[in-house]
């Protein structure tokens, strides 16, 4: 296939390898391991990197709404797939016929989940959530015995796994969090026979051993970025290092003088304060450079870096090159990644946009080409 578009997200599926079996040799040996690929794996391409996390010897995968689910199951992925965000009662049929498993914390989506698995007459595996302080998902630990008396007789329905999800393990302070866990400790020692339990995300996983159990949750970190700094330095305590898996890349479509004291791009947010060399790319707030970030980020060009300025268009944004020399119209631009050893990471980005890493991957657009390295 042929992408005519300069702007571009270059994916190195080698890197995901790299971070993923780091990764494992980082766990327990008989610790199973869920690579959470939802939203399209952070921006990434859902279907791809579940090929490499399978053939990296993930045990499960994790997808946020059933028809990310589907898509996987039609592109002939067969390893479990659990639906993390659960799904409604009117789901169950296309749960059921594409073999996918779902959080359940209610008694009304097992009941539906068993009288469709009689219907289709196949086993549908759910995993239990436990509510223990994130207060979204999930049943309550008071209420937890109540509802496995209330499905365990229910037929063609499996208990294959119970979980709970962290609310502040990014944080500094991880006491919230130890406190989760000793909430989920005292709940699983009341449970006999207990299936596949799960509850380190990448913030826990790395900082809190004893969340590991015998599966964790893997996201953010195999893509090659961190929820908070304090992980860099216990991963590469292990002597694992993880590597970026996307870098975001554009290029000059034109460049032009402006003189001194002209206002740029829509409302004049910025205006020159100097004769300046301003370059135009095609690349904006449609792609995902969200317009919150305009007067605030750098680029790179030809290993420099350059600010952008004014405010950020729906298809278009400008960098004042005034400094770079030699450049030229058509030369790369790197707004993560690295170029000519000099790297700008998308941590970077997330900071200035004051918001996180997870939401600047999510959001690089869907007409952003992917360009895989395998």
């Amino acid at each position: 296939m042929a992408y005519h578009r300069a702007t571009r997200a270059e994916i190195d599926l080698r890197a995901f390898r790299h971070n993923l079996q780091s990764l494992r040799n980082y766990l327990a040996p008989q610790t199973q391991i869920m690579a959470v690929v939802k939203a399209d794996a952070y921006g990434h391409g859902a279907v791809p990197c579940a090929r490499i996390a399978i053939d990296s010897g993930a045990d499960y995968l994790g997808a946020g709404v059933i028809e990310e689910g589907i898509e996987l199951r039609k592109s002939g992925i067969n390893t479990p797939i659990l639906i993390l965000g659960s799904i409604f009662p009117n789901e169950v049929e296309d749960l059921v016929y594409y073999d996918l498993a779902t959080i359940l914390f209610n008694l009304p989506l097992a009941q539906a989940l068993s009288k469709e698995g009689r219907k289709q007459n196949k086993i549908v595996s759910v995993h239990i959530k436990l509510d223990t302080g994130m207060n979204r998902l999930g049943v309550s630990p008071k209420y937890l015995t109540t509802l496995l008396d209330q499905i365990q007789n229910l037929p063609n329905l499996k208990i294959e796994g119970i979980s709970t999800h962290f609310s502040s393990a990014d944080n500094e302070d991880l006491s919230i969090t130890q406190e989760q866990i000793e909430k989920f400790r005292i709940t699983l020692a009341k449970l006999k026979n207990l299936p596949i339990v799960h509850c380190a995300n990448t913030s826990a996983l790395f900082r809190i051993p004893e969340s590991h159990f015998n599966m964790v949750r893997p996201g953010l970190i195999l893509y090659g970025s961190l929820p908070s700094p304090s992980i860099n330095k216990v991963f590469s305590q292990k002597g694992n290092h993880f590597q970026p898996v996307m870098q975001w890349k554009s290029q000059i479509i034109l460049i032009k003088p402006i003189f001194k004291g002209q206002p740029i791009s829509y409302s004049g947010s910025f205006v020159t304060r100097k004769n300046s060399l301003v370059a135009t790319l095609p690349i904006g707030y449609a792609d995902g450079l969200h317009r919150s970030l305009s007067n605030k980020i750098d680029v790179l060009i030809r290993g420099k870096r350059a600010p952008q300025i004014g405010n950020i268009c729906m298809d278009m944004t400008l960098i004042d090159v005034t400094k770079i020399k030699g450049v030229e119209e058509g030369d790369e631009v790197v707004l993560f990644g690295e170029q000519e050893g000099q790297v700008i990471q998308v941590e970077e980005m997330a900071t200035k946009g004051e918001t996180i890493p997870y939401e600047i991957l999510c959001n690089v657009g869907k007409r952003v080409p992917r360009i895989y390295n395998n």
